[in-house]
């Protein structure tokens, strides 16, 4: 939502206090000049920045959180008395514009920066927080062979689950001998050293549960397979690979502590900066969970959870890690794919792969890891993976070309697709046994003889001799016994009884395998339990598109000052501008409020020992009745409050829900002879 939706979205008293905040002289001009007044004030040059610098280090610190909770936006509670540091901070920000606030959920508050507001704030803050991030570290010689690696892991189990379905065990896990072989086709090099087995366990973890969430397995039949929506994941964009891949970790780390899913935002603010201290990361990462964190250690726990999240970012492509220099914590690099992602920044994706590898005499095929996906998927129609190391050895047995064969592809056309990205020319004895191979393949062959029997070998002759007739002979087998196609034998025997022949309406001999029924419609039974096409339905858990997108603002109510901080006129305001609460001013009448301004009028009545007089509603709303009441405290822990209270002069205890209060009037001191 951008501020000038937001604004249009405000109570005029919310928008006066902005305007007054800002040095927007209201006066008596209209709702839609003054959110004009507003809007043009705010997006003046250099105004943001004046805005910022004039905060207070606990205001800012307050906006770098909302700030770093991207579109999902920051929770609050806003409730508790011990908050209320933090309330005038973000009074402060709503009064500014700079934040909104947002209902996603009952009795529940988030706040998030404008769309528009949101770039000249990073900004803003990475110009501040240079120099805090700003590192230097040790790097590696192998670094762009890291970049990418969950998204060529998913392709290498998915794929490879294409031609070889592991087998489950009756807890819906793979077998041991399964797993390792899908481990096997995964990258488990990083920096040409060896990962721990803890990590490939992790990686392998991670990429099966992206695997599942997005639908690119299915169990069947015991076996995991690959889903039906591989194919399509396939045809995507890396940018949006990888933003899908984001999508699921946002989705995943919601478990964790705040402090990794302030990560995003925060590593959004390094976008410009060559390398960032891993150190302060953490450290802004725990300032951005909690309002309350004023943390000079890191505790292990933290640590860890931090480390295994940017371990994962890694994964996907989006940074990397260095090791520090003398004994330091280390460092991290925005990926240009990261820069994409976190800053929008443009990244020709297509380059960020190769499209060639080598074919050596003994059959091998040696190829970088990063080989495009479309032309590895292509590859390993011929060739099986071997070794996963720094480089990838697949190699073409006469087993392999008759896979592709059996997949359509001959071997003219693997020689073909061979020269085309091979780096150099494709060894002779390599052509010459893949051309060999592909030529034997279809010599020999099964046929699915469909038989029309005749009394004599006369009549077949005279059908085999017959103009109509005889296109639908495709051989013999006998001289009474002709090859016929299964799926055209209905129009045969059509014809047949046009020309006198009068046929049998059933098949002789075919118990179990088809037969035609009475009325001439012939059953067949269906091998196999696949899906058929079109009828592709995913197995598991469906993915939603709320799995994937983040919810829009647009789904969440704008709340105006008084209900984004119930109460906070009870602490104090932050100005003249902001103590306008007549609701809480001593009033003659009952007054009409809404149940936010209600019940910060019974906190009041029970903090001062107040009576109140109540117009409630009854359940259907149909009839309403005055009570005299003495507010005890306020319950929230229904889900809904209500206001325990003894009724005058019952004196018994009764609970009202304050939802159902139609008007009030406070009591005081003064007033108690009138009651």
């Amino acid at each position: 939502m951008i501020l000038q939706e937001y604004l249009a979205a405000l109570p005029m008293g919310d928008l006066k206090s902005i305007a007054y905040t800002l040095g927007v002289q209201p006066g008596m001009i209209s709702r839609a000049r003054l959110i004009r007044e507003i809007t043009d004030q705010t997006f003046q040059p250099g105004f943001i920045d004046q805005i910022v610098d004039d905060l207070t280090e606990e205001a800012r610190e307050v906006l770098l959180a909302v700030l770093s909770a991207g579109a999902s936006g920051r929770v609050y509670d806003t409730r508790k008395p011990e908050n209320s540091g933090l309330t005038e901070q973000l009074h402060g920000l709503l009064a500014r514009g700079l934040v909104i606030g947002r209902r996603p959920a009952y009795r529940t508050v988030d706040f998030v920066v404008p769309e528009d507001i949101r770039d000249m704030l990073i900004r803003n803050f990475t110009d501040r927080l240079a120099g805090v991030f700003s590192t230097e570290a040790a790097g590696s010689k192998d670094d762009e062979s890291r970049d990418l690696t969950a998204v060529r892991n998913v392709f290498a189990l998915v794929n490879g689950l294409r031609h070889n379905p592991a087998r489950l065990t009756d807890r819906g896990l793979p077998y041991k001998r399964a797993f390792d072989a899908m481990v096997e086709r995964q990258e488990t090099a990083t920096n040409g050293m060896p990962d721990s087995a803890e990590d490939i366990t992790e990686q392998m973890r991670f990429v099966m549960e992206y695997a599942q969430w997005r639908g690119l397995t299915r169990e069947e039949d015991g076996r995991l397979r690959a889903g039906f929506d591989f194919e399509s994941w396939m045809e995507l964009p890396t940018s949006e690979k990888l933003a899908d891949l984001l999508c699921f970790w946002h989705a995943r780390e919601r478990a964790r502590s705040p402090a990794v899913t302030a990560l995003p935002g925060i590593l959004q603010l390094c976008v410009g900066l060559a390398q960032v201290d891993l150190d302060q990361i953490m450290r802004c990462a725990l300032n951005c969970s909690s309002p309350d964190v004023r943390t000079d250690s890191i505790s292990e726990q933290e640590r860890a959870e931090i480390l295994a999240a940017l371990r994962e970012l890694e994964w996907i492509g989006l940074l990397r890690k260095y090791d520090g220099k003398n004994g330091s914590v280390g460092g991290l690099v925005i990926t240009p794919a990261g820069r994409h992602v976190f800053g929008g920044q443009d990244w020709p994706d297509e380059q960020a792969w190769s499209a060639q590898f080598i074919v050596q005499p003994t059959f091998e095929i040696i190829a970088p890891r990063d080989l495009n996906l479309t032309i590895r998927e292509k590859l390993e129609l011929f060739a099986d993976l071997e070794k996963v190391d720094l480089t990838l050895t697949y190699s073409v047995t006469r087993n392999t070309i008759y896979r592709a064969a059996n997949s359509d592809m001959s071997g003219e056309q693997v020689i073909g697709f061979l020269e085309e990205h091979s780096d150099k020319d494709v060894p002779q004895n390599v052509a010459y046994s893949i051309q060999s191979w592909g030529d034997a393949y279809g010599q020999v062959y099964f046929m699915d003889a469909f038989l029309l029997r005749t009394a004599s070998a006369e009549i077949a002759s005279h059908i085999k001799a017959h103009g109509e007739l005889a296109p639908y002979i495709k051989g013999e087998v006998a001289p009474d016994a002709l090859i016929v196609e299964r799926k055209r034998y209905r129009e045969l025997m059509d014809l047949l009884q046009k020309q006198g022949y009068m046929p049998k309406s059933g098949i002789v001999g075919s118990t179990g395998a088809a037969s035609v029924s009475n009325s001439g419609q012939r059953v067949r039974s269906v091998e196999g339990n696949g899906p058929r096409a079109g009828q592709r339905d995913r197995i598991g858990p469906p993915v939603t598109g709320e799995q994937r997108t983040p919810p829009s603002s647009e789904q969440k109510p704008v709340l105006g000052f008084g209900d984004c901080l119930p109460g906070f006129q009870l602490h104090g305001g932050s100005g003249g501008a902001d103590l306008n609460a007549p609701h809480i001013e001593q009033a003659a009448n009952m007054q009409y409020l809404s149940p936010g301004q209600t019940e910060e009028l019974l906190e009041i009545a029970v903090k001062n020992n107040h009576r109140a007089v109540i117009e409630y509603y009854l359940g259907n709303r149909s009839r309403s009745f005055l009570h005299r009441i003495k507010p005890i405290r306020i319950e929230r822990t229904r889900g809904t409050p209500f206001v325990e209270s003894h009724r005058m002069p019952e004196g018994d205890v009764h609970a009202f829900k304050i939802a159902n209060i139609r008007a009030i009037r406070i009591v005081y001191e003064n007033e108690e002879g009138d009651d």
